[in-house]
């Protein structure tokens, strides 16, 4: 058998913490390395630790602490997975997290069944989302891009006429040997030209 995947616990909730431990123990190809509430002790302990993955409950709604030690989990302690555990299944929930740096989330309504199996497909570099989620990341991609490129300065191409001559050629769909023997030039010339675009 291979290496067990190493799971560190954060939850304020003591009770939570221990329920995960024991439940997960019985799983043989994952180990808890540890468990702690969410604080600076726990930041520490992942980064001495470096577990494959980590169960991180942010809290309720609106509390930034949780999203704040997600960034800094996700910045500071690289390599690590971070799962989100017992979010509701918003937009304005689970953006935030995945902008932070989660790997993967586990609804509040989810089943343990559920949470072993995005364990397991976290650690192997997969996801899963619901419908309306992947439609919102897209989204956010395509915002994200739209942003960049209009911030990037275009380069400016000044074309010959040989240049221009050979464009369009091209664009009326001749090879390169085609748009050769039409400008009675050689065949590497034609790539020469091509290239520099």
């Amino acid at each position: 058998m291979n290496n067990p995947i190493r799971i560190f616990i954060v939850d304020s909730i003591r009770l939570l913490r221990d329920g995960l431990v024991s439940l997960l123990k019985e799983q043989k190809d994952l180990t808890v390395i540890g468990a702690e509430a969410r604080d600076s002790s726990a930041l520490s302990k992942i980064k001495e630790l470096r577990p494959d993955v980590v169960l991180m409950d942010i809290g309720s709604p609106g509390e930034d602490d949780g999203i704040s030690m997600l960034r800094t989990l996700s910045q500071e302690a690289l390599g690590v997975k971070i799962i989100v555990i017992g979010v509701l299944d918003l937009i304005d929930v689970i953006m935030p997290c995945i902008e932070a740096g989660a790997a993967g989330y586990v609804l509040k309504e989810a089943t343990f069944d559920h949470l072993v199996e995005t364990i397991r497909a976290v650690y192997k570099g997969e996801s899963f989302c619901s419908p309306q989620i992947a439609a919102s990341l897209f989204s956010r991609v395509t915002e994200l891009t739209s942003a960049y490129f209009s911030n990037v300065p275009q380069r400016s191409v000044n074309l010959t006429g040989r240049e221009l001559e050979i464009i369009d050629e091209i664009a009326q769909g001749l090879s390169n040997k085609e748009i050769a023997k039409r400008l009675g030039i050689e065949t590497q010339t034609v790539k020469n030209h091509i290239h520099i675009f």
